[in-house]
């Protein structure tokens, strides 16, 4: 049986790749670089202080890294051949290559730094197709202890800088505190007081005001800033030529492996936010442009570049998705890095506010690792004894940082490491622990992660399916009817079953969703052999009970537009549709079975579907 879809389509330019006018591409561009200032400018600014080096050379770090992340942005936004997402992705120096850069720049040197940066972009261009294999290594329990170790391991940085600068006179002095103290309540009062771009730049004013805080009393130098020129252009190599040794490079190694893994989040984040389906081979196109990007950012001074999470929150707010303007953004970093004077003015920021901000900004890395292990499942697994075991070592080197004194040689370096102790140990123990429950082990790797493999198979033919599913929807809500649909489409192309909700009160039976009645429909005329090599395409995530409807019948493949959590967002509390929030991965991961999900995709236009529906009826 043939069932007849309307398949008309509209021709429109995807919002992703729409070019807006100059003048609105310049002021949302701005937006976007005012949001990841602060961040972008904070790792060549906490190095070269950590490190020692003149006011002179850090306005170098923080000028080339403007410059390399405003030309790696256009790259990821604009893309050449297979480098780059074609996404409205901001590249800057990325937080968790700081303490390794301390670290190695510490025991050897700067130009050890930019060697072993180097190394990694040509790991990242390297690993681009095979990362994905390597994620199994990494689940969630593995990121989220090496996340929040980075935030711990930096925090006696931050300390030190919040007593004035280790080595100052007036070390610990209540003045240099105070300013600290400012610094940090500013930032939260604009944070938790205002909303948009006001509090995406409360680190940035918190900073303003502690720096012009400490003007006033006498704890702040601005001498340099005369002396800096309006316009300078980076000399390539401007702390000698880049050296290598291995110690360095297999930390920067463990530390580019951690961006790349951060990467695949960030740019799924940004798929979902701009409706745009993540693709295998769009995520090794990231790879590749961030790793091009890093390693000819050991060139010119710069650091590991990585995808700024924060211009997230300004699409989901101004609703523009172009690329084309975070590409002005781009530009606009660029620019800014060549002015020394802008540069100038940031590299005399006082230490105390240096480690207000620090204290902000390092927690929430923190912050991030513990937001990661919050997700992981703990019971029936053993992920409890990974996380205390990894942390606990991780945190060893800095509880107690004359404990490995009796080590000499490069295995010194690595030991001190707490980062690098922390990865050695969670990876092991999650192989070693978990490999006895495969399935236990799966439910802990992200989502996103599970998200991307799948997403390889993603077709045109998929997405039409989805659309024609999504109109049944629309169809459905105008009849009176709950707006949900479902088809079970063969190979081919062939809709064999379609179906709405029945579930409505009063006439309609609660267990009627669409998913069940077509996949029940498709089980009465077709073989096994034929349910296997079919897919149920929905509007929304299949509940638990349409779940194993599926699994039941038989059915190959489930591709989804909305995600149950999505969906609850959309339903809240309607007692017609009490959303159970039950992902249907992890259903079908206790099953025998193997099936093959795909989701969420196209939510944004599912949602429509959905636009005041709940919320007539509850009013």
């Amino acid at each position: 049986m043939k069932l007849a879809v309307n398949d008309a389509r509209v021709a429109v330019v995807d919002p992703v790749d729409e070019i807006l006018p100059v003048r609105s591409m310049l002021t949302l561009g701005l937006q976007h670089v005012l949001v990841i200032y602060a961040g972008v400018v904070a790792v060549p600014l906490i190095l070269g202080g950590a490190l020692g080096l003149e006011q002179p050379q850090i306005v170098i770090l923080i000028n080339c890294n403007l410059i390399i992340g405003g030309l790696a942005t256009l790259l990821q936004t604009l893309g050449i051949w297979r480098f780059g997402a074609r996404l409205p992705l901001i590249q800057g120096a990325s937080f968790i290559a700081l303490a390794p850069m301390m670290q190695i720049g510490t025991e050897y040197s700067i130009q050890h730094v930019f060697g072993s940066v180097m190394f990694a972009g040509l790991l990242a261009i390297g690993l681009a197709p095979l990362f994905s294999r390597l994620l199994r290594f990494f689940p969630r329990v593995v990121i989220g202890c090496l996340i929040t170790t980075v935030g711990i391991s930096l925090m006696p940085a931050a300390a030190g800088w919040l007593g004035g600068g280790e080595g100052s006179d007036s070390f610990g002095a209540p003045k240099h505190l105070l300013i600290g103290l400012l610094t940090v309540l500013v930032t939260v009062v604009v944070y938790v007081c205002f909303k948009g771009l006001m509090s995406s730049l409360s680190v940035l004013i918190g900073m303003s005001v502690g720096t012009v805080a400490a003007m006033f009393m006498g704890l702040s130098d601005f001498s340099g800033i005369s002396d800096a020129a309006w316009v300078g252009i980076a000399v390539p190599m401007s702390f000698g030529i880049p050296q290598f040794d291995l110690v360095p490079i297999l930390i920067m190694t463990l530390a580019m492996i951690v961006i790349m893994a951060e990467t695949t989040g960030n740019t799924l984040a940004i798929g979902r936010m701009v409706d745009t389906p993540i693709t295998t081979r769009r995520l090794g196109n990231a790879f590749r442009g961030e790793g091009l990007a890093t390693m000819l950012s050991a060139i010119f001074n710069g650091f590991p570049l990585n995808a700024f999470s924060q211009n997230t929150g300004l699409i989901a707010m101004t609703k523009v998705r172009s690329r084309y303007v975070v590409a002005v953004a781009g530009i606009i970093m660029v620019v800014m890095g060549l002015i020394p004077k802008a540069g100038a003015i940031v590299a005399a920021i006082p230490p105390a506010v240096l480690g207000g901000g620090a204290i902000v900004m390092f927690g929430m890395t923190t912050a991030a690792g513990i937001q990661e292990l919050a997700r992981v499942k703990y019971e029936g697994t053993h992920n409890s004894l990974i996380v205390a075991i990894s942390l606990s070592v991780g945190v060893l080197p800095m509880a107690m940082p004359s404990l490995l004194d009796s080590v000499e040689g490069p295995l010194s370096l690595i030991l001190e490491s707490g980062i690098f102790l922390c990865a050695i140990v969670a990876v092991l123990l999650n192989a070693l622990i978990n490999r006895t429950t495969p399935n236990e082990n799966n439910e802990e790797m992200d989502r996103d992660m599970t998200q991307t493999q799948s997403a390889a198979t993603v077709s045109e033919m998929d997405l039409d399916q989805l659309r024609n599913v999504i109109a049944l929807a629309e169809d459905s809500k105008n009849r009176g009817r709950h707006p949900f649909a479902s088809t079970v489409v063969a190979a081919d192309g062939e809709v064999l079953a379609s179906a709405g909700n029945n579930s409505m009160p009063p006439e309609g039976d609660p267990t009627q969703h669409a998913e069940l009645r077509a996949a029940a429909e498709a089980a009465r005329q077709c073989t096994p052999e034929q349910l296997a090599s079919a897919t149920l395409y929905t509007s929304a995530e299949p509940c638990v009970m349409c779940t194993g409807a599926v699994y039941w019948t038989g059915i190959g493949r489930i591709v989804y537009a909305l995600s149950e959590h999505r969906l609850l967002e959309l339903t809240g509390d309607d007692p017609e549709n009490p959303t159970f929030d039950l992902p249907c991965r992890e259903v079908l991961s206790r099953g025998q079975r193997d099936i093959e999900v795909l989701g969420p995709l196209l939510e944004d236009e599912a949602a429509a579907a959905h636009a005041g529906f709940w919320s007539r009826r509850t009013n």
